[in-house]
């Protein structure tokens, strides 16, 4: 309902996304699925009772999806995000306590403890999951569908480990957003989305995973591994860093925007909307299922961490070569 309600005011508050550029949609579309997902998350959250020990969090992501409004109603300069965005991470530090002071057994001789560079580490992961999940939100129904799968995988990591307050806070905005995508995704009686997210939305979205990642694999009882945390959102991870390094090579800003992500990819090969994203929706629960039950079947990490690292450069190296292939056809 609160999406529907924000969609009918977004064009009186100025959050309206209107087509041209690189845009695919032909039509003015309500920048309102953001507000909509975080007034539920607190809402949910006061009503529930963990407002409060949920705090710390909640606080946070209202920074975050503050900025995104800002950006959503009149562009906000990259500086200031990431000024944002970093100020929200040290929330979660000092304010919650939520450090990656480890990232586990990737090599198989013990812990890899960060030590003097934990502090700079979590900003950067933390900052890093934000703008990942921002950049992959470039197709109806696909940002929210990727975040709905990582959240459950999390949600199930906290509740076998006896997290209660991270499962319900994961939950709560896993449910928020599945009731968002009734409005994002396409279906027969609904050929367009007639929301989106945002920026509000992903950057939002993206904090909280950073969040997870890290509170689910750091400090006493957590046993799921960091890298088992990784397989969860490998897939908008690897489009990120491979989209950056690629515009990188080309002497482009690493944030310059283009269509060279995977669904693009995939759209470019003929695949429709809906097969494209039932292909990135089944890749992302097979890798956060690879985690998961990773974890749950005591696979050694440095099992789990070797094909994520040679699995990333091997999926580049295919990218680049499939995009140069694309190119010199047309």
């Amino acid at each position: 309902m609160g999406t529907l309600l924000f969609s009918q005011l977004a064009p009186s508050l100025g959050l309206v996304d209107h087509p041209g550029g690189r845009k695919a949609h032909l039509r003015a579309v309500p920048l309102v699925g953001g507000l909509a997902i975080f007034i539920a998350l607190i809402g949910t959250a006061w009503f529930t009772g963990i407002a409060r020990p949920a705090a710390p969090f909640l606080v946070a992501i209202t920074l975050v999806a503050a900025v995104g409004v800002w950006d959503d109603f009149a562009e906000v300069s990259p500086r200031v995000k990431l000024a944002i965005q970093i100020a929200a991470a040290c929330l979660m530090i000092w304010g919650a306590g939520v450090e990656l002071r480890s990232v586990g057994d990737l090599l198989g001789w013990r812990s890899i403890g960060l030590s003097a560079f934990a502090i700079p580490m979590t900003v950067f992961a933390v900052v890093g999951v934000i703008n990942a999940v921002n950049m992959m939100d470039g197709m109806d129904g696909l940002g929210g569908s990727i975040a709905v799968i990582a959240l459950a995988w999390y949600a199930a990591v906290a509740v076998t480990s006896g997290l209660t307050l991270q499962w319900e806070t994961a939950l709560i905005l896993a449910g928020a957003i599945a009731g968002f995508l009734l409005f994002n995704l396409r279906f027969p009686w609904q050929p367009h989305a007639r929301v989106f997210l945002g920026d509000a939305g992903s950057l939002m979205i993206g904090f909280a995973l950073g969040w997870f990642a890290i509170d689910l694999t750091q400090g006493p009882g957590r046993t799921f591994p960091p890298i088992a945390a990784l397989w969860v959102i490998v897939l908008p991870l690897a489009d990120c860093v491979s989209l950056m390094t690629r515009r990188l090579r080309a002497r482009r800003s690493p944030f310059e925007a283009d269509r060279q992500h995977i669904h693009h990819y995939l759209l470019s090969r003929g695949f429709t909307h809906s097969q494209t994203l039932g292909i990135l929706v089944l890749l992302s629960s097979a890798f956060g299922a690879v985690g998961y039950f990773g974890w749950r079947m005591g696979v050694p990490e440095p099992v789990l961490f070797w094909p994520f690292f040679f699995g990333y450069f091997a999926y580049h190296f295919w990218i680049t070569r499939e995009w140069k292939r694309l190119e010199a056809a047309t």
